[in-house]
């Protein structure tokens, strides 16, 4: 991924007031077009257009409030509902839960979100303590040969 994109992907903010009142000024004083506006500000010209357009319609300059983003999709009235499931069947897969969650309680989830859900409540699922472990160990492909030094009297110099 692009590392100067990286910090800025997610941090990304409504500009202040202060610089939105700037702006709406220069532009009811007439001192410049859209775009000679907005290279003085520093912004793009869309967003200075956007800002004349919604001071017109509104009389405000301040940024529109958070949409505040979906709903989850199991919610807050149903979290005991799944720690009770949980504790019924510790063992039990994503898959499962979701299916026993959409059955006994009529509430459509996704493993995604279920598993989001089940880190939010802290409740973590157990494997089954008799299962097997893997039969066949994990064994290192390279036959290398070490090339540490047996000694290291051959760095002394005399």
């Amino acid at each position: 991924m692009f590392p100067a994109l990286q910090d800025t992907a997610y941090t990304m903010k409504a500009y202040s007031l202060d610089l939105r009142t700037k702006i709406l000024a220069a532009y009811h004083l007439q001192e410049g077009s859209i775009r000679q506006l907005a290279q003085r500000f520093k912004v793009s010209a869309r967003f200075v257009g956007a800002l004349v357009a919604r001071f017109r319609r509104t009389g405000s300059g301040a940024p529109k409030p958070h949409g505040g983003g979906n709903p989850p999709c199991i919610a807050p009235s149903h979290y005991e509902h799944l720690a009770l499931l949980v504790q019924q069947a510790p063992d039990a897969t994503l898959k499962e839960l979701c299916r026993a969650l959409a059955e006994q309680y009529q509430v459509t989830a996704s493993k995604s979100s279920l598993q989001r859900t089940l880190a939010k409540l802290q409740l973590t699922r157990k494997k089954r303590p008799g299962t097997r472990p893997n039969a066949r160990r994990k064994t290192c492909k390279s036959n290398a040969v070490s090339i540490k030094p047996k000694s290291a009297h051959w760095m002394c110099t005399t």
